[in-house]
Order: C-alpha cells, then sequence, then structure tokens
C-alpha cells in the first residue's frame, strides 16, 4: 500500500496532463469566477482516474462484498458523472440539486444505517432513530458535503488542498476502526479510498496551483460525496460529531454564509463572493495565502480530534466550532463592512 501512494502523486500528475488537453475549460463571468482567462477544468477526472487505478493495485475493487460500501462507492461515482456532466455541456441548478439529492437518498438507503444520534453531552448510547429519519438525515448529510464542498471551490487549492488533509484524518481515524473491528473489510476499504484521494490530489494540486488546470464540479462533487461516504462510515461507528469536527472548516463558512445572505435578503442560489475565502481574495490575498489558512484549519481540525478526541470525545467540536465561529464574524464585522464601504 505504502508504494502504491507513493507513486499516485505521480500518475495523478500525468492524468491531469490528459485531461487538459481534453479542451474542456471554465470561462471567466465577471462575477465569482476570479480568472482573467477560460482555464482547463475537470480535473477530478484525473483524482478519481487515479484512485480508480490504486483501488486496483491494491486490490480493493475485488474485495467488495458490503452491499453498504457498494452503494457509497457508486454514490461516488454517480457524483463524478454528474459533475462530469455539468462541467462539459451545462446543467441547470435546479436540475443538479434534484439529481444530487436523488443519489443522496439512494446511498442513505442503501447504504449503512446511522442507528443512533448522540448529543456531545447526552448519554453514551444515544438516542436511537427511526429507519426513515436515518435515511432522511444521512441523505441531508451527503447531499450537503457535495454542494458545500463545490461552494468552497473558488481558490486555487482551497477546497481540494483541505479535502485532502481531510482524507488523511479520516484515512487514519477509519484504519483505527478497522483494527478494533477486523470481521469487516469496508472501515479497511474506504481507509485505503480516503488515503489514495488524498495522494492523487496532491499530483492535480502541481497544476491547479500554478492556475493552469481547475477540479470542477467534477472534482468538486466527487471530493465532496467521498468525504461525506467517509464521514458517514465513520458516523455509523462513533458519532456524528467526529466527522463534522473534521470538515468544519467548510461547514461554518458554507452555514454561516447562506445564514448572513438569507438575512441580508439575497438570493441563496446564485453565484456570489460573500464566503469568508473570498472576502480575503477581494481583499488582495493571493490564492495560495487563503488556501494554506484553509489548510492550516483543516490540519487543526483533525490534530485535534485524533489528538485530543480520545480524551474529551465529541465535545471537541464545541472548541473548535466555537472559534471558527468566532473568526468568521470578527471578519465579517471587520474586513466583510470595510470591503462594503470600498464598494469591492
Amino acid at each position: 500500500m505504502t508504494l502504491v501512494l507513493l507513486g499516485m502523486p505521480i500518475i495523478s500528475a500525468l492524468f491531469c496532463w490528459l485531461v487538459i488537453r481534453l479542451g474542456v475549460t471554465d470561462a471567466p463571468d465577471g462575477g465569482r469566477k476570479t480568472q482573467k482567462a477560460p482555464v482547463p477544468t475537470s480535473g477530478g477526472i484525473a483524482i478519481f482516474a487515479t484512485v480508480a487505478f490504486g483501488l486496483g493495485l491494491t486490490g480493493d475493487l475485488v474485495a467488495i462484498y458490503s452491499t453498504e460500501l457498494a452503494a457509497l462507492l457508486m454514490f461516488i461515482l454517480m457524483a463524478v458523472i454528474i459533475g462530469v456532466y455539468d462541467d462539459i455541456r451545462g446543467l441547470d441548478s435546479k436540475r443538479k440539486l434534484v439529481l444530487l439529492g436523488a443519489i443522496s437518498l439512494l446511498a442513505a438507503a442503501f447504504g449503512p444505517r446511522l442507528g443512533h444520534f448522540h448529543m456531545p453531552f447526552g448519554p453514551d448510547a444515544g438516542y436511537a432513530l427511526p429507519v426513515w429519519f436515518s435515511v432522511l438525515g444521512v441523505g441531508l448529510w451527503l447531499f450537503v458535503l457535495m454542494n458545500a464542498t463545490n461552494f468552497m471551490d473558488g481558490a486555487n487549492g482551497l477546497a481540494m488542498g483541505s479535502a485532502a488533509i481531510m482524507l488523511i484524518a479520516f484515512a487514519i481515524l477509519l484504519k483505527l476502526l478497522d483494527i478494533t473491528d477486523p470481521d469487516t473489510d469496508d472501515e479497511a476499504i474506504m481507509s485505503h479510498l480516503a488515503a489514495l484521494a488524498a495522494a492523487a490530489i496532491l499530483g492535480f494540486l502541481v497544476w491547479n496551483m500554478a492556475g493552469k488546470l481547475f477540479a470542477g464540479d467534477t472534482g468538486a462533487l466527487g471530493m465532496g460525496a467521498l468525504l461525506g461516504a467517509a464521514g458517514l462510515m465513520v458516523a455509523c461507528r462513533m458519532t456524528v460529531w467526529e466527522p463534522a469536527t473534521l470538515i468544519l472548516p467548510f461547514l461554518v463558512d458554507v452555514f454561516l454564509t447562506l445564514i448572513w445572505r438569507a438575512r441580508a435578503g439575497k438570493h441563496l442560489f446564485e453565484a456570489h463572493r460573500d464566503h469568508a475565502y473570498q472576502l480575503l481574495l477581494r481583499d488582495g490575498w493571493p490564492h495560495w495565502k487563503v488556501s494554506a489558512l484553509w489548510a492550516a484549519m483543516s490540519f487543526a481540525c483533525g490534530a485535534g480530534l485524533l489528538g485530543l478526541g480520545p480524551i474529551i470525545g465529541a465535545r471537541i467540536i464545541i472548541i473548535l466550532g466555537a472559534a471558527g465561529i468566532g473568526l468568521w464574524v470578527w471578519q465579517r464585522r471587520t474586513l466583510g463592512r470595510k470591503l462594503a464601504e470600498e464598494g469591492r
């Protein structure tokens, strides 16, 4: 497995070179998109082609016997396919949301079942969930993660770079869960999948950080689906708060920005530049600096969960969540007001 991981960035970088030659580009729109000229896109094809190649080398593709795991892998594949179609042909936003909602509910119905919901300060056994409520809740989780990753994919290296760090944390956590319960290979395979995706992202970032290739909806939706699937598998063995902690840098910005736009009477589904990372870009921060900040926050969440989680449990999300919300509010009241007054 180690040798396969070491080769993934090189293979991914080569696949990216091929994707660039497909000629699929993302044109500037004078709004949310900040590039000055069309840029090759659909780099997610290279990432997931590399992951599939790696799974073949490790033998994991022929070791999938669980219906639940197969449902999650099919869900990720469908998210990638929707992303490819949207990058190449274009897809109406409402139809895309319907499709993403449909595959999320299907994955929730046939994938791993979340039987209990735990509050950070509630009973250890948690609260039993009816099947219908579990399906709706899991479907919402998967749907939110795909869209949240897509919303955060607006600066070179931000969404994919942060996702790589989150995936490394998921890979470690899933590997630990597999060691404690070796009766099923599902956690081990998902751990390998997360690790392979993180390694593949490194090869993509060589092109992406130089502004020569975007992940596109292929990468954003596919990566969001993978994060959601890995998070679901962890939640079924632990609680929902561990995966939520790892993805906090995305969730805090997305949800607080949507709340802020709703309170301001702005349309929630139109393209905009109101996310916290977009405020920094509007203020003149270079893409690498913004991406490095989100990578640092992703690392802090992963290190906090893996380091302090065994000591204080899911309560770690309260500490990290409060810190994230505080930073978001502080930035909105300072930088946000400054940009508004300057008309930027």
